[in-house]
């Protein structure tokens, strides 16, 4: 696998192809000085030493949209961009019609700071003014480039590719990875953006301030679907707050210990301690099930509690999503798609660790039904709306879901894992 860590103003983190780039221009001894005096820091906060040396670039804005635009169009070409936009139609997280890339270009477009990319192994941190870095970086690219140099590090020692290749399929898993490689390095970014406040508060924060207006860092472009805020922000917020914990618990070595023995779910992430006491997701299988002429499965894989939480919160707050999502134990869907129509279901099963968590997500997700359907009542289990019915079974000791575009087809579906 190739792959690029993308440092947006805001947050993103992707894993993409490379492609070949010219030769970078000569830094000057004085722009040279602040990077190195940037690298010695991010080196004693971290506690890790360079191997090797990093090359650096600093791409314009335009360079840099532009090479990155090519990349994410080749790694989400027509049928696997569908692929993932039906995935987020399919469970309410983007309205039907919805086009993924579009809007993760539209996205990217407007935030991205900077990015480090394994297969050269450059950092390239976006000049946000000018076309030329000159003999010192802005504040802002001064603090990205203390992000992505923790990449230069971590690909070093760990092995960036190898790590990503190592959650294979499983998107729960992936989401794991990513958040311990964000998290790792938001927060010695964190501590470098505070050491240099601890210099001059006022002038740090005016800077900030100033610099990410201009160029458009305080808040995701308008129109941006809440779900890629959170999925994006994720990995930052929710990646800083476990390695923390593990700093907390072993220090950096603690966190160093965690690319031997990866977080293996979302789970594990939004509740280290879950990781700290060994708690591993179960293992979830599905019944092998064809639901009939001109259906095909078009993806199976862990759902993992970050986006079960994101699909109850369609409909609850986001204080009883996250309660009824909590206690995850482990899961397993599958998405269907129709032709010619391109209708969507899905079946989800879902195992938690204790019978008092079965019940609040049982709850939970009555209250969400009856929001998600307009008050209708269940019948048979199901929820009927105009356009696709929802059914809910736990009798089996697991919570099974089945969605379809038809009251029977979604009974089907859950008839089918019974």
């Amino acid at each position: 696998m190739r792959s690029i860590l993308l440092c947006l103003l805001i947050a993103l983190v992707v894993a993409l192809p490379l492609t070949a780039q010219d030769s970078a221009p000569p830094i000057s001894a004085a722009l040279l000085a602040q990077l190195e005096a940037i690298e010695a820091f991010v080196h004693n906060q971290r506690g890790l030493a360079a191997l090797e040396p990093v090359e650096r670039r600093f791409p314009t804005r335009d360079e840099a949209i532009a090479h990155l635009r090519a990349l994410i169009e080749a790694e989400l070409p027509p049928e696997t961009n569908r692929l993932v936009s039906d995935f987020y139609i399919a469970f309410d997280l983007l309205p039907p019609g919805s086009d993924y890339r579009a809007l993760y270009l539209s996205l990217l477009g407007q935030q991205v700071g900077g990015y480090y990319d394994t297969s050269s192994r450059t950092m390239n941190t976006l000049l946000l003014r000018g076309s030329a870095p000159g003999d010192s970086l802005p504040l802002l690219e001064r603090i990205v480039y203390a992000h992505e140099y923790v990449h230069a590090l971590q690909d070093q020692h760990f092995g960036i590719e190898a790590l990503q290749a190592a959650a294979g399929d499983d998107t729960d898993r992936g989401f794991a990875v990513l958040a311990l490689l964000e998290g790792d390095a938001t927060v010695v970014m964190n501590a470098y953006t505070s050491a240099l406040s601890q210099r001059s508060p006022l002038g740090v924060g005016l800077a900030l301030l100033l610099q990410s207006a201009q160029s458009g860092g305080l808040t995701f472009p308008p129109g941006t679907p809440p779900i890629l805020e959170r999925e994006l922000l994720a990995a930052y917020l929710d990646g800083a707050a476990f390695v923390s914990a593990l700093y907390r618990a072993g220090g950096w070595d603690a966190v160093n210990a965690a690319y031997a023995n990866l977080p293996q779910s979302s789970e594990h992430i939004l509740h280290p301690q879950t990781y700290l006491d060994g708690d591993q997701p179960q293992a979830v299988t599905l019944a092998a099930f064809d639901l009939g002429p001109d259906w095909e499965i078009i993806a199976e894989s862990a759902f993992g509690e970050f986006y079960l939480r994101e699909y109850l919160r369609t409909q609850l707050t986001a204080a009883a999503a996250a309660g009824a999502a909590a206690g995850w134990g482990g899961d397993r869907y599958r998405l269907y798609r129709r032709e010619p129509d391109s209708a969507l279901a899905w079946v989800l099963k879902i195992v938690w660790d204790t019978d008092a968590d079965a019940a609040e997500f049982a709850a939970a997700l009555n209250a969400f039904a009856a929001q998600r359907f307009a008050g209708a009542e269940p019948v048979s289990g199901c929820w009927a709306g105009g356009a696709d019915t929802l059914c809910f079974d736990d009798s089996g000791g697991a919570s099974l879901l089945a969605f379809g575009p038809t009251f029977d087809a979604a009974r089907a579906l859950l008839a089918g894992q019974r």
